[in-house]
């Protein structure tokens, strides 16, 4: 097996020769312009070219999806100096300043999408992207109901325990229709360190189980304190101010539908709202090492898993953004207990043990992680991780089968 570290950024596929080939030339002729190039190449930028920027934000407030071009981030660097550009900012797609003006090209960063506008950007659907004169739109494409009402988590009032129940719940069908693939990786990636079939089999087990709590687990964020109190005032709202909370359910994850009269007067409201998937990088990524072991891939499918709305999601979080909310850690004990079922006094005690772990580090800081890249053992891990919760999620957000429907 090969190690779990091996990654890339890239969209581009470099071979490990073509990458050592190159090193070596450079170092051999102390010139590195080529390692440069190749690295440049590695990093693009989305584009998207809209008529302005008022109407692309109405079209993206109904639940269109911004048509992009891929750049090469170097060429985008320097095509759009002097243009006018714009951020989408995925993490800020529930408030209103989603889309920004970036004002200086040092604000541009690779592996995120950006906005001009079709007056400057010349873009041609034959020709491309060619950054003169007047061009057309990329466009827009119709994003599901189930995705619009998890991403924008309102459309149907639900807790945070009936949300991650059902996702729980939906996750064990979808797990057996990805079995067939995820064991087929596993037999090509690491066959070699088991001696047998049925160590085999007890590893995709274990791997599918660690994959269904991870995913049961994707709004652990949404239990922080700033959350809950925000999301709880925009539903007391909606329901006239007639809230009783559940003693043994008091957490919420998703409001009921804001129709657009009452958006604008929410607005000051709506954009208080904090992001919440990012947190669930640091929990997942602890809770599944201490249960399984130091590997690299429960890192990935905790990265995977924090990128259910946003790919821009990098892991990276500041020490105490997370305040737990009152009560919030046993209550998610007692969750995780519960659906995980009977368990023996040793299991209970790893449990625990690596669930305090996990407690921690949610607030602590946590530095920035990597997908993997296409060459990457891991790569199909990180991949389905990413798909398994978002359909999980859409599913039982729209509270219906979405995934290999009959």
């Amino acid at each position: 097996m090969s190690k779990p570290g091996r990654e890339s950024k890239s969209k581009k596929v470099i071979i490990y020769a073509d990458a050592l080939s190159a090193y070596e030339r450079a170092f051999r002729t102390s010139n590195p312009s080529e390692v440069e190039t190749l690295l440049r190449e590695m990093l693009n930028v989305q584009v998207a070219v809209v008529d302005d920027v008022e109407s692309a934000k109405q079209q993206i407030a109904q639940g269109k999806r911004l048509k992009t071009v891929t750049v090469p981030y170097g060429v985008f660097l320097e095509k759009s100096e002097n243009k006018t550009v714009w951020f989408l900012d995925f993490k800020s797609l529930n408030k209103t300043d989603f889309i920004r003006k970036i004002n200086t090209s040092e604000e541009i960063l690779p592996n995120r999408t950006y906005i001009l506008l079709k007056n400057e950007a010349g873009y041609n659907k034959i020709i491309g992207l060619t950054f003169e004169g007047e061009g057309e739109i990329t466009g827009f494409e119709d994003e599901s109901e189930e995705e619009r009402r998890e991403k924008f988590t309102e459309g149907r009032f639900q807790t945070w325990k009936e949300h991650s129940k059902g996702v729980w719940e939906r996750s064990e069908r979808i797990a057996e229709l990805y079995r067939p693939f995820i064991e087929v990786w596993a037999e090509k990636v690491l066959n070699e360190h088991w001696e047998n079939e049925k160590e085999s089999r007890e590893f995709v087990d274990s791997l599918l189980l660690a994959l269904r709590l991870a995913v049961a687990l994707h709004d652990v964020g949404k239990l922080n304190r700033k959350w809950q109190k925000i999301f709880w005032k925009i539903e007391e709202h909606l329901q006239g101010g007639q809230i009783s909370k559940s003693e043994q359910d008091p957490f919420i994850a998703r409001t009921s539908q804001i129709p657009s009269e009452v958006k604008k007067k929410l607005q000051d409201i709506l954009k208080e709202k904090p992001m919440h998937a990012p947190f669930a990088y640091p929990f997942i990524k602890t809770l599944l090492r201490k249960l399984l072991g130091d590997y690299r891939f429960c890192d990935l499918i905790a990265l995977a898993i924090s990128r259910h709305h946003s790919l821009e999601v990098t892991g990276a979080l500041s020490k105490d953004e997370f305040k737990w909310d009152d009560n919030a850690e046993i209550f998610l004990k007692n969750f995780i207990c519960e659906i995980i079922g009977e368990l023996t006094d040793e299991d209970k005690t790893r449990l625990e043990e690596a669930f305090n772990h996990a407690l921690k580090a949610i607030s602590n800081e946590s530095k920035a992680d990597e997908p993997p890249g296409p060459t990457d053992d891991f790569y199909f891990l990180y991949c389905i991780t990413n798909r398994f919760v978002k359909v999980c999620d859409w599913e039982d957000a729209g509270d219906k089968i979405i995934e290999l429907k009959t």
